[in-house]
């Protein structure tokens, strides 16, 4: 299916280098000693001028990342509710919704969350709403022997009792099984089964989640807008986006390629660590998240986005490099097929995959070890530790 897109900004272009001629120099030296000769009092006015453009820059970067969350979120809460109406209208048999219907909203459903579940804040790490609509990574299998079990006794599944069951139960991972699961290749979901009486719950659960989730941002989002509440100022509100984007690109190449490709296991390529293996996403979730990151980062024609707030706090090259670093991951993740796991059983040692794993590792190094630095930002615990 088409991955979700944006159309990103125009790169910066780096200033071209030029040698600075001796009078050019003296002249820089003149402006530099007129400065230091400034009466105290416009140094201090030039001082306050400089820290409202920053306040002010800061502020807009928020709002811009606050209004794309938000509609993010929103988009989601659409995703789930439609995939939750299109199951009741299945397995009630009054439709011409077909399983292909059911699988596709699916895989909608996952992408929009993807575009939301790297936050590193507010709302979605509440009362574990990420694992209430995606329980991963699931080394023991849990959501497969959970969903067997239900599925083997004779109790009524309702929306009501899908709240009683584990976290494991309540997301997209049960329904990822009982829609592709190799088990099924030959008993596929039909109407008034037991299967689509847990179907029904499980979206429908799913999909007030979802709502709860966006009513819950929408409540969030003017701090991160205005840089109050969890946050000190404007500043500190970018500079934890900036944490964030630092702390979800390690567990992108950590979790997600590097534990299925191998490479932090003797070389042994496991395609069950993927994520969304059964339902083919692996990639294609990956792609999702990078696409919304780089939209935050780069902005738009109102907004230059963190980026441009960035260009005025470090060294604007590093800045124009990780630009390049996201239109680099991008551009190879394009490249690739949804389904991180089927290239895995194929050819686990794919050019291609191998060209996107060193593109994240660059862009992700870039902001650990070069920006993240240079802006005074330490990273420490945060929920993708362990697992």
């Amino acid at each position: 299916m088409p991955r979700d897109t944006f159309t990103p900004a125009a790169t910066p272009m780096q200033p071209a280098q030029r040698k600075t001629s001796p009078l050019a120099l003296m002249a820089c030296g003149m402006t530099l000693l007129g400065a230091a000769l400034l009466p105290t009092s416009t140094l201090a006015a030039t001082g306050s001028s400089a820290a409202n453009t920053d306040t002010t820059s800061a502020k807009a970067v928020s709002q811009y990342a606050a209004d794309t969350l938000s509609e993010a979120h929103q988009q989601l809460a659409s995703r789930l509710q439609q995939l939750a109406q299109h199951t009741q209208a299945f397995c009630s048999a009054e439709s011409d919704v077909t399983l292909e219907t059911l699988k596709q909203d699916w895989r909608s459903a996952m992408l929009g969350l993807n575009q939301v579940n790297w936050v590193e804040m507010g709302p979605i790490l509440q009362n574990s709403r990420q694992w209430q609509l995606y329980f991963w990574p699931d080394k023991k299998d849990l959501v497969a022997r959970k969903t067997r079990a239900l599925l083997a006794g004779d109790g009524p599944i309702t929306v009501e009792s899908q709240a009683e069951q584990s976290i494991v139960m309540q997301g997209l991972g049960s329904v990822e099984y009982q829609l592709f699961d190799v088990r099924y290749a030959d008993s596929p979901l039909t109407a008034d089964s037991r299967r689509c009486e847990l179907m029904t719950a499980n979206t429908a659960y799913a999909a007030n989640t979802g709502k709860t989730l966006r009513d819950e941002w929408q409540q969030f989002a003017p701090q991160l807008a205005e840089g109050t509440g969890a946050f000190s100022d404007s500043r500190d509100a970018v500079l934890s986006l900036v944490r964030a984007l630092t702390v979800q690109l390690e567990a992108i190449k950590d979790r997600k390629l590097r534990r299925p490709i191998g490479l932090d296991n003797g070389g042994t390529a496991n395609p069950y660590a993927a994520e969304s293996w059964r339902g083919g996403m692996g990639l294609a979730n990956i792609a999702a998240t990078l696409a919304m990151m780089e939209r935050l980062w780069l902005g738009n024609d109102e907004v230059a986005g963190i980026q441009g707030y960035l260009n005025g706090q470090v060294d604007p090259r590093m800045v124009a490099s990780t630009t390049s670093d996201f239109v680099d991951a991008r551009q190879a993740f394009a490249a690739l097929p949804d389904d991180l796991a089927g290239i895995l059983r194929d050819d686990p040692r794919n050019g291609e995959l191998q060209q996107a794993m060193i593109h994240v590792e660059t862009l992700q190094a870039g902001f650990a070890d070069t920006l993240n630095p240079a802006l005074g930002l330490s990273l420490g615990f945060n929920s993708t530790d362990g697992d």
